[in-house]
């Protein structure tokens, strides 16, 4: 039987300075730095990504808790 998309509460918190805190039932995922193009995601774990987008970036963030939970 097939298991069923469940929902998840994103919270994006704004940290000012342009940055944006993410996360997922209470779990925090990273920030966006949003004073620099690319944009830089920096993951949980100190890791630094980069993105287009304010979108792609919290892509990015989700689609890494995806993978660890």
């Amino acid at each position: 039987m097939a298991s069923r998309n469940k929902a998840i509460n994103v919270e994006i918190n704004d940290l000012g300075n342009q940055l944006s805190e993410v996360k997922i039932n209470k779990v925090r995922l990273g920030t966006i730095d949003e004073t620099v193009a690319p944009l830089k995601v920096i993951y949980g774990d100190k890791r630094v990504s980069h993105a287009k987008t304010f979108d792609e970036a919290v892509e990015l963030l989700i689609a890494e808790y995806n993978l660890h939970h």
